[in-house]
């Protein structure tokens, strides 16, 4: 280790807390120095055995902490280092390719710097979180009292670099959108669905299916009551609104439904992986539907039987354009059970055009809003993607 690096971290006396500051801020200087991959290692190495000793000894959250605080910086540095290294893949040292480009010597495989290929890959995915988004999530982690881990950062980590992603297509989708000439059969207005959804575009008793997922929060609960009284005017009289909802609120949602349209019944949608309600410390892993009637439901008897329990897609492939964005697998299904082939679908909150998609590979008729400028762009862009169905 280099002069201006000296690492000598010791494990702290629980009872001197000023002893372990002392050990915090000069692990800190000395990451900051820090130019090599086996000095940070040890610094990293040594703040987790201190992590660790903290934990042992029952000293504060505070102070295994800052112990976890060291440890993340310094993998997130070993990360920047990573980067700005040439690579060698492995194999034959001697082969050419392997050499440095500067002559003095063949590059370093991961083996020789004493790291594996998941170490590498972690460090360097929490080494390209900004400064700035990496600092606010220290302070708001401890801040709520909770526990710093790598985990965390490598969360945050992955879902920066989808936003990115995201941010891209969005661009994408505004410039394509500005292209595409509308579509009679499968439609998107941008703007409120009570004001562009009107009679001359929805007509009276003409909907086969209402399909949508409106916002779930406290404040987005007048809007339950207007698409309920906009459901009972242009669905087929016996023909059904099915909506997600989420559970926080939902006698309030299910109140405001049963004031213009018939309660039928409740499905789910099954999530790939369960959903953590941290204060109520449930593991969620359904996504409700709620089924209203215009009317006394008629499914007909040409009408498929329904399976109130729908295996959803997994959930990479279903937030791709959006956190918010529900999976195409199973819009299909409810279309293609709930609907006949021409039949109009539509989707009062567009959001990125699932159900839009949806309707169009099913060979059913589409209208739907959307007021995110955003989202609409992406939604047009989505379905002229799409090939026509016949």
């Amino acid at each position: 280790m280099t002069d201006h690096a000296e690492t000598n971290l010791i494990p702290f006396p629980q009872s001197e807390e000023a002893d372990a500051l002392t050990h915090f801020d000069r692990a800190k200087r000395e990451l900051e120095l820090a130019a090599s991959i086996d000095e940070v290692k040890k610094i990293r190495d040594q703040a987790e055995a201190l992590r660790q000793y903290a934990r042992q000894q029952k000293l504060s959250l505070e102070m295994q902490n800052r112990c976890a605080e060291i440890k993340i910086r310094a993998e997130r540095r070993a990360g920047d280092i990573l980067l700005d290294m040439e690579k060698n893949p492995g194999g034959q040292a001697e082969h050419e390719s392997y050499l440095s480009h500067d002559g003095t010597g063949r590059t370093p495989k991961l083996a020789d710097l004493g790291i594996t290929r998941n170490q590498s890959s972690r460090w360097q995915s929490i080494a390209s979180i900004p400064e700035k988004d990496f600092d606010e999530r220290v302070e708001e982690i401890k801040g709520k009292g909770e526990e710093l881990t790598s985990k965390e950062f490598l969360s945050l980590a992955g879902y920066l670099q989808r936003e990115r992603e995201r941010q891209e297509r969005r661009k994408a989708a505004a410039e394509e959108a500005e292209k595409i000439q509308p579509d009679d059969r499968i439609r998107v207005l941008h703007g409120d669905f009570r004001e562009v959804l009107n009679e001359e575009v929805v007509p009276t008793d003409s909907v086969g299916l209402m399909l949508t997922d409106p916002m779930y929060g406290r404040e987005h609960l007048s809007l339950w009551g207007d698409l309920a009284w906009f459901a009972s005017s242009v669905l087929k009289p016996g023909s059904l609104l099915v909506a997600y909802s989420g559970q926080t609120y939902l006698t309030e949602v299910l109140k405001s439904l049963e004031a213009h349209l018939t309660y039928v019944w409740v499905a789910g949608v099954r999530y790939s992986y369960p959903n953590n309600v941290f204060p109520l410390r449930i593991k969620n892993s359904l996504k409700l539907l709620l089924l209203f009637s215009k009317g006394a439901y008629d499914p007909g008897p040409s009408q498929y039987w329904l399976h109130d329990l729908i295996e959803g897609d997994n959930y990479p492939a279903t937030k791709r354009e959006s956190e918010l964005q529900q999976g195409c697998k199973e819009a299909e299904y409810l279309i293609e059970t709930l609907t006949h082939p021409g039949e109009m679908v539509v989707d009062p909150f567009t959001g990125t055009g699932t159900v839009a998609v949806a309707a169009k590979r099913k060979g059913r008729r589409f209208i739907g809003a959307e007021i995110s400028k955003e989202r609409y762009d992406l939604a047009v862009s989505r379905i002229a993607q799409e090939e026509t169905v016949p």
